[in-house]
């Protein structure tokens, strides 16, 4: 337990509010990094990516017109990913990008360590050697203030997360780098709730620009809440504003050909988007951890995230998506307007295409491997069965950019 940890549980015992966690009573997981610090390795280094992870809330997923497949969902994924700790060329942390409790309660941070015990390194006084467990990149979300507006679940769980604000409190921003054979990424994760910071939004913008700095070939960007997001029951991208607001503060702090991917939760399904062709940010959207599942779109207006063309699916994972949807459909009968919304016809035609929650949710899980001034990113689709299939690749490097290419894992499903 951090010294923070401890005064904030001190803290407790004195008048706390109806609202207030005692931090002590949440299980320990390791950081990846402290706040400026850095991970080498010598040859590429392979990291997960996964969101909404959080069971059903039912008042907000009714509202939400979400469809909860199950706990079976973020267990199979969990297991998944389990499975390819340890191997050669496995991952050696994993980014949880917020909403992965329901609210931030003793009782629902515990449910979470002990769906995630497989796989997350836990107490800080285990190895940290362990190869067959993950340290930890947490990203805050809206559920992780859910009755914790201070976020002292966020630190009971993950201590010493953030940068150090001083007064007792927690900052839910931090950026470390990562060197994998010899190319140094700056990872930037970031708060994008700028109602539910309130006065600490100003602190993180001024933050920004001290992290910023020093010397680093490539940026990467996660945060809740994503500037662009295609799924959900309506179009909500750029949500209250902050997303964009961060991107744009970021870019002029280190410059607009240095961030290449901007890794965002949002609403409750998989997606990526290459909104600026090639040379600009991928963006990727790891909402589909299990959390009640939402309509993914295939494409959509933008306005709200300042950008006056629609933005689409990057369109070999589209491409990858509707050959799964119609590889599934061929042996399970999907209703026929289930194929139409899909792929906009019949009595769609006219409107967007999007992919069907109840029949065809988008889960999984995303891996990317850095090597060098290299990056490769890969969807590990969770098919209805429970099996799963890498079906989309995107690569990037310093001469060609970003290429997505459809993967043939669907036949392959394991």
């Amino acid at each position: 337990m951090t010294v923070r940890t401890a005064l904030a549980a001190l803290s407790l015992t004195f008048a706390a509010p109806a609202w207030a966690i005692d931090p002590g009573k949440v299980a320990d997981h390791m950081l990846v990094a402290d706040d400026g610090g850095a991970v080498a390795s010598k040859g590429p280094v392979t990291f997960v990516m996964l969101g909404n992870g959080r069971p059903a809330v039912p008042g907000i997923d009714r509202v939400s017109g979400g469809v909860y497949h199950g706990d079976a969902v973020l267990g199979s994924i969990v297991g998944d990913i389990a499975r390819t700790v340890g191997a050669e060329g496995g991952p050696s942390f994993a980014v949880l990008l917020g909403d992965m409790v329901r609210a931030s309660t003793v009782g629902d941070w515990r449910r979470f360590d002990a769906t995630f015990a497989p796989l997350l390194l836990g107490d800080t006084a285990a190895p940290t050697g362990d190869p067959a467990r993950l340290r930890t990149v947490p990203v805050a979300g809206d559920r992780e203030a859910a009755k914790d507006p201070r976020y002292d679940g966020m630190e009971g769980a993950f201590p010493g997360v953030g940068e150090e604000i001083g007064h007792n409190r927690v900052a839910t921003w931090y950026h470390f780098d990562v060197v994998a054979n010899g190319g140094r990424w700056r990872f930037f994760v970031l708060d994008s709730g700028k109602e539910r910071l309130g006065s600490r939004w100003t602190e993180q913008l001024a933050w920004i620009q001290r992290a910023a700095k020093g010397d680093y070939d490539n940026a990467l960007v996660f945060m809740h809440e994503p500037p662009l997001d295609l799924a959900g029951p309506d179009l909500d991208m750029n949500q209250g504003g902050g997303p964009q607001e961060l991107v744009e503060h970021l870019e002029d702090a280190v410059g607009l050909m240095k961030i290449r991917g901007i890794v965002g939760a949002g609403h409750h399904a998989n997606q990526v988007l290459l909104p600026d062709g090639p040379f600009g940010a991928i963006h990727v959207g790891a909402g589909g951890a299990g959390a009640p599942a939402e309509l993914l779109r295939r494409w959509g207006a933008a306005d709200a995230a300042a950008r006056a063309e629609d933005v689409q699916l990057d369109p070999m994972f589209d491409l990858a998506l509707l050959d799964a949807l119609d590889r599934w459909s061929y042996d399970n009968e999907l209703p026929d307007t289930v194929i139409d919304q899909a792929k906009a016809r019949g009595s769609y035609e006219g409107f967007t295409g999007g992919f069907d929650p109840k029949h065809f949710p988008v889960h999984g899980w995303w891996s990317m491997t850095l090597n060098g001034p290299t990056a490769a990113l890969v969807f590990h689709h969770r098919r209805p069965d429970g099996r799963f299939a890498e079906i989309y690749k995107a690569s990037f490097d310093p001469g060609n950019g970003w290429r997505g290419a459809k993967l043939p894992g669907w036949k392959d499903a394991k």
